[in-house]
């Protein structure tokens, strides 16, 4: 029960948390260029339209799991994201807030297509959330890199963003995204290295390819 409700929190915290803060980001970034900007403002609107339309899904496959009395299985007719349908998608969403994210994605020849599906679900989540957490902590218009590639019988997840000048004040029951994520790589067998060097605020994660049993 525990375990059940430890994975509705994650998926809670990280979908609908995420749809959230880019919501935020993305009207805010609109209402500054309203009058001057008529195209960037289209943009964000129709990333809005389309990041609310994706949550209540995820959402709906979250409750899923509940409608199915709590054994762990989403709802057929509501697949969880992964990164070889979702990756580009939440990639726009993103920088229609106004974040510059310069992705590279390094996955052989079967791409993402190929990764073991439960790698590409909890990789998403992962991904989702560092871009998140990026879009909170150094604002919109900063600089992220995003890598993803396989490194001998590993999947890399790399997220780097400047530090901001100011600390960001914390949220009421926030601060739960890097325990998730390390959840989330603890599950598959996995390891998490974040941190600041040299200005810049980093997460490190390696998947197996092959999980634990």
């Amino acid at each position: 029960d525990l375990a059940v409700r430890n994975r509705l929190a994650r998926e809670l915290h990280d979908s609908v948390g995420h749809a959230l803060s880019a919501v935020t980001l993305q009207a805010s970034a609109a209402r500054r260029v309203l009058d001057r900007d008529p195209d960037f403002v289209r943009e964000a609107l129709a990333a809005i339209e389309e990041t609310t339309r994706r949550t209540v899904g995820e959402l709906d496959a979250v409750l899923g799991v509940l409608r199915e009395g709590g054994d762990g299985r989403a709802s057929p007719t509501a697949p969880a994201p992964t990164l070889s349908a979702d990756l580009d998608g939440l990639l726009k969403r993103t920088r229609a807030g106004g974040l510059r994210v310069k992705a590279t994605v390094e996955l052989g020849p079967g791409g993402a297509d190929a990764l073991p599906p439960m790698v590409s679900r909890e990789a998403y989540r992962i991904v989702q959330e560092s871009l998140s957490n990026a879009l909170r902590h150094a604002g919109p218009e900063a600089p992220v890199t995003l890598r993803i590639a396989l490194e001998g019988t590993d999947l890399e997840i790399l997220v780097a963003n400047p530090l901001p000048h100011d600390t960001p004040a914390s949220r009421p029951g926030g601060g739960h995204g890097l325990h998730g994520i390390t959840d989330r790589a603890r599950l598959l067998g996995g390891t998490v290295r974040t941190g600041p060097a040299d200005g810049v605020w980093r997460v490190n994660v390696r998947l197996p390819l092959k999980g634990p049993a």
